[in-house]
């Protein structure tokens, strides 16, 4: 669609007129123009560095484009920061929730301009009423006092979006919304959508790399590639196939399951493993080259699980051994020195660290191993981080680039590095996709299934379905803190994993 063409398009809510940025050895975004009309639930789909970000913080103030413009129902806009966007009605909640984890909840909705009392000391009555009654629409069990911290990403999630809905903003700006919610909770948050914009026009733009969803919810599909705009679709008219191929060029293999090795002498063997209330004698064991899948809804224990092992979290009873030394991992530096990996689900918190760059990012974990006497070897460890930038297909304009620039595909690609890099024995991997696009999901599928025919035991957390049938030798379904069944590869359904899950 031409900017000419846009203009007259008095239906629309938002315009992008030649939206361009660069960054250092990158293009973003080049000549971007589309339309977002008025009470739609418009989707923004692409590939991790297909220019979505850029365009979700130019939309709300956060950058500033080098050429073109937005238009605000039909008048353009010039954005010089976040609050000029709110004044225009637009709110956005980002997929890396900013938080304050040391405040209470109601604080955390309150943010900036606070309520007053008449002696214009804080209104904490009014935050707390006001807070309740936004955690009643979501069924969400905490208290407005509450510290941020203790709450799971799920929740974290859930309150950002009634955050932003408390301002009643004309237009939503959601990016990937639904990556660390339950089934139950995705459902949810979609009925109260639907039911906001028949109530109130709602105008929503829904960043996604979740297919299943985009058709699920939306009326029309924007996609984006390497920073170039490629089409709008109306979802009726397209299908799945139709929408991956414009993001990525190529068709994508939804089934990656090519194991042919047998798996080898058992790794990893948990006995009546315990902690609290929140596992109960959990007992299994993993070959070497295993998959193995572990599911269950949201609360079942999974993560807690995977912490468990990995030394994060201390264990109250059982024990943990790998390659034959059964000895629990008393903390992370002792899970290490055993043998474990782990890629967190919480990728912003406690995977990258922002400040530093990718080549620092991704020796964080092996630097000793290209040391000696205590001094790096700047060599071999430029060596090693181009290796896994090649092998990885990482896009990064340098080693040197701070990894918080970086897409989120990119920075997981970086994390999974890391860890291959130390040369591990046993690989955690909770929610290892989540919020990546399916080329690089289809990438670390296949990355996983080829570590294991090459002898690496990997478990993987996931709340998604496809990828535990697709990639799993096994599934271990959790339901409570307990394992209530296992299903080998041939014999799991989406449908026989609920019944566990749910036992």
């Amino acid at each position: 669609m031409t900017a000419e063409a846009l203009g007259k398009d008095m239906s629309s809510c938002i315009e992008f007129h030649g939206i361009s940025k660069s960054f250092p050895g990158v293009q973003a975004l080049s000549g971007v123009s589309f339309s977002i009309r008025k009470g739609e639930i418009h989707a923004l789909v692409g590939e991790n560095g297909a220019g979505k970000s850029t365009l979700i913080s130019i939309c709300c103030g956060a950058l500033r484009p080098d050429e073109g413009h937005i238009a605000v129902n039909g008048s353009t806009v010039r954005f010089e920061s976040t609050k000029d966007a709110e004044r225009q009605g637009i709110a956005t909640v980002f997929q890396e929730i900013p938080i304050c984890t040391n405040m209470t909840v109601a604080q955390n909705i309150f943010l900036g301009p606070s309520p007053k009392t008449r002696h214009g000391f804080l209104d904490v009555r009014f935050m707390n009423e006001e807070t309740r009654k936004l955690l009643r629409i979501f069924a969400i069990e905490r208290q407005p006092d509450e510290i941020m911290g203790i709450l799971s990403l799920a929740e974290q999630s859930m309150i950002q979006i009634l955050r932003a809905m408390y301002a009643e903003p004309d237009f939503l700006i959601l990016d990937e919304p639904t990556s660390s919610l339950s089934i139950e909770q995705k459902n949810f948050l979609f009925r109260y959508l639907e039911t906001v914009r028949k109530e109130r026009a709602l105008t929503l733009l829904y960043v996604s790399h979740r297919i299943e969803e985009i058709f699920e919810i939306s009326d029309r599909i924007s996609v984006l590639k390497d920073g170039l705009f490629i089409g709008t679709v109306d979802t009726p008219t397209a299908n799945h196939e139709s929408i991956i191929k414009m993001m990525v060029g190529r068709n994508i293999d939804k089934h990656v399951y090519k194991k042919s090795s047998t798996p080898g002498e058992t790794i990893v063997a948990v006995s009546h493993l315990a902690r609290g209330k929140v596992l109960k004698d959990i007992s299994f064991s993993m070959k070497r080259g295993e998959i193995v899948g572990l599911a269950g809804l949201q609360g079942a224990g999974r993560t807690e699980l995977g912490r468990a092992l990995f030394g994060v979290d201390g264990i109250s009873g059982g024990s943990v051994s790998v390659d034959g030394r059964t000895v629990g991992p008393k903390n992370i530096r002792h899970a290490i020195k055993m043998g474990i990996a782990m890629i967190s689900e919480n990728r912003r918190d406690e995977g990258i660290v922002p400040i530093m760059s990718v080549n620092d990012n991704l020796i964080l974990v092996s630097f000793r191993k290209a040391s000696r006497l205590g001094i790096l070897l700047g060599r071999q460890i430029r060596q090693t981080v181009k290796a896994y930038i090649d092998r990885m297909n990482i896009k990064v304009s340098s080693p040197r680039q701070r990894i918080d620039s970086l897409s989120g595909g990119n920075q997981q690609k970086v994390i999974i590095s890391r860890w291959l890099a130390n040369d591990p024995k046993f690989l955690i991997c909770d929610e290892p996709t989540r919020g990546i696009d399916v080329g690089s999901k289809s990438e670390i599928h296949a990355l996983l299934v080829d570590l294991a025919k090459k002898g690496l035991t990997v478990l993987l957390i996931s709340s998604e379905m496809p990828e535990l049938l697709s990639i799993c030798d096994r599934i271990l379904v959790m339901h409570n803190g307990r394992i209530t069944g296992e299903l080998s590869h041939e014999e799991a359904t989406e449908e026989k994993i609920l019944v566990l899950a749910t036992a």
